[in-house]
Formats: C-alpha cells, structure tokens, sequence
C-alpha cells in the first residue's frame, strides 16, 4: 500500500504554515549544529527525503561557523539575510537557545509564527503530513468485523489457517508462524522500540501488508528501511500518572495513539479508527511469564509466554498494572460507541472482555 500515491514536500508542507513559501520566499535553518543532522535523519527514516535539499542556507551567531559551508550550504548572519523574503526556523534542542534566537528573530521584525518557527516546526510537519496520509483508513472498514492477533502461547497455526480471509491485525514476531499456516495478516503493528531494532531488516521480507510503527522507537537503528510505511506518535503520558489515575486514554484520531503498555492496545485503537464494529481477539493471553506492578512488585507465573519457545524474549517485561488498565479503557470506549470486543484466545487471563468460543465462529 505504501504512500498512496502521497510524497512529502518539505516547502509544500511549510507552505501550509506559512503564506510566503508561496510568495517565493527563501528558506532559512537557525542554527549550524548536529542538531541538524538528527533532523536530517529523521526525515530520512520517517518520509524518505534529504530535507536539505529544500533549504536555502544556514544563519549561525558563531563567527567561526559564519562564511563556512554546512551540509553543502553556506552559513550567515542573520544580517546578510533579506528578512522580508524569507522563512526561518530554528534548528537548535537547547531550550535556552531557541528562545534566545526567538528574542533576536522577534527584534529583527520576524513574527513567530508566521516568518519564523522554532524548532518543534519539524515535528508538526511530520506529523500533520502522517495525519492526512492516515485518513485514508478512516472508516475504511466501517460496519466489519476483523481479529486481533496475539502472540501467545494459545495460539495455534490451524486457527490463523480458519480466519485467512477475515480482516486482522498482527504483530512483533508474528511471522515466527507463517511456516505453518497460509494465514496472513492485513495490517501489521509494532512499537517496541528493542524488537523494532531487531527486526526492522527483515520486516519486508515477512510482511507484506502496511506496516505501522512507533516513529518514537526508530532514530538509533541504522539505515531504518521502513520509511514507506505508517509512522504514529505512542504518547506515553499515562506513566507519569500515580496509582489508581494510571488510566490510558483511548485515542479516537490516530496517528496519534495512547500508550498502554502492550501493542495490543495500538491496535484496538487502530481497529475502531478505522471503523470495524465487531473487533476479536485471539491468542491474547495476557499471561506473560514475568510482569512489573505500577508499585515495582515482580510477579511471576509459570507460563510460556508466546506461542513458540523459539520466539525470543525483549527486555520489556508486561507493566501489569497498565495493561489491564488499557484493556479496561478499551472495552470502556467502545462499548460507550456501539463497538464489541469479544475475547475468543483459548484461554488465558484476559476477562475485560466477553469471552466467546472460537470454533463457534465458524
């Protein structure tokens, strides 16, 4: 599925913020640093361009920078710079800094945030561009139903070979089961930011369906390649929230999604945002061999926990506590919107959610 027939245009995108990128006007980066180079770098994992070859020109406050080249541009002082055609943005992390800049942007005549931006720009640009690219699964399966995959130890091959030509959502190390079965999933979904690292190369070569990823878990792989997929923002707001407030917020616009501490819960969010009434889970156990209370507590349970003992381990272990919180939230969403989460894994210790038999579906 790709990019359905979109490409990121960083002058485009900016041109939405900003009516002088219509007008002509030159774009300028504030700020010749490495910070540049981790944004360069995440437009590159994320949507596939060299951002650079948007950019007109550096400004730096560092003489020793000024009159140099940087990432093939030259760098100036805000001085050299005809300010009422132009477009800056500050590309610096140091809060200090950026607001420094901003002071001097603002007394030099530039209106913020209209001919200059800071540096949280690059970040929006991302991801109101993800925005429109994910409306296309917007109610896309409205009225239908679809199976949500765990990898647990109750799964088995024969039941993914009876839903093959039902709508489902996969993921981590799913593909550890294809030898077995026919059965392939329609969308596939992965946040953990270790087993992305693990996994990320060889991701194409299994999975041939769209592949959505937590754009938080990608910057330290090397040479990421799955920048023609889906990205989304996993906010992670819910593990600053003490005790009984620990409640997940369940997400009604990706790609915005809400953390609950099991990638179960990104796709429960997908599912209803792209319309399906009916959503069943299968293979979610909830039954991971060692999982960490909100208090710290280790429990432990002598329990596989996945479907196959040659599946790994990742260093995550199940945040209890949030989990069934989110599983909690999910069934408290959907069942205030007409949707139904039925629990049909063979099994285990999920019972937020009513329970049905799996061989009575069919």
């Amino acid at each position: 599925m790709g990019k359905q027939g979109m490409s990121f245009n960083f002058r485009h995108e900016l041109g939405k913020l900003t009516p002088r990128i219509a007008q002509g006007a030159k774009v300028f980066i504030f700020g010749a640093s490495p910070h540049w180079d981790f944004i360069c770098k995440r437009f590159k994992y994320l949507v596939n361009v060299n951002v650079d070859d948007y950019v007109d020109g550096f400004i730096d406050n560092d003489p020793n920078k000024q009159g140099t080249m940087f990432h093939g541009k030259l760098v100036r002082t805000i001085e050299e710079i005809d300010l009422d055609n132009a477009v800056i943005i500050i590309a610096t992390f140091n809060g200090r800094s950026n607001t420094d800049i901003a002071e001097q942007l603002d007394k030099a005549g530039m209106i913020y945030p209209h001919s200059f931006f800071l540096t949280h720009c690059f970040m929006t640009l991302l991801m109101r561009y993800e925005y429109e690219r994910f409306l296309q699964f917007k109610g896309k399966h409205k009225g239908q139903r679809c199976f949500i995959i765990g990898t647990g130890p109750s799964l088995m091959a024969s039941d993914l070979e009876r839903i093959k030509n039902e709508v489902s959502f996969a993921t981590n190390k799913i593909y550890s089961i294809f030898k077995e079965t026919s059965w392939r999933p329609s969308y596939y979904v992965i946040h953990d930011d270790i087993l992305l690292r693990k996994l990320h190369d060889s991701l194409k070569e299994h999975i041939s369906c769209p592949i959505f990823y937590a754009h938080n878990a990608v910057m330290d792989i090397d040479e990421f390649s799955l920048n023609e997929d889906y990205y989304y923002n996993l906010d992670g707001i819910i593990d600053w929230k003490p005790g009984a407030a620990a409640v997940p917020i369940f997400s009604e616009e990706p790609p915005l999604l809400h953390w609950g501490a099991t990638v179960t819960y990104d796709c429960l969010q997908l599912a209803v945002y792209m319309g399906f009434n009916e959503i069943f889970l299968l293979g979610v156990d909830n039954t991971s061999p060692m999982g960490i209370k909100n208090n710290g507590e280790i429990i432990l349970r002598n329990t596989e926990g996945h479907f196959s003992s040659d599946y790994g381990n990742t260093m995550h272990k199940t945040r209890i506590d949030i989990s069934n919180a989110a599983y909690q939230a999910a069934e408290d969403y959907t069942r205030q919107h007409g949707i139904k989460i039925f629990n049909a894994t063979r099994g285990g210790e999920l019972e937020v959610f009513k329970r049905v038999c799996f061989d009575e579906l069919y």
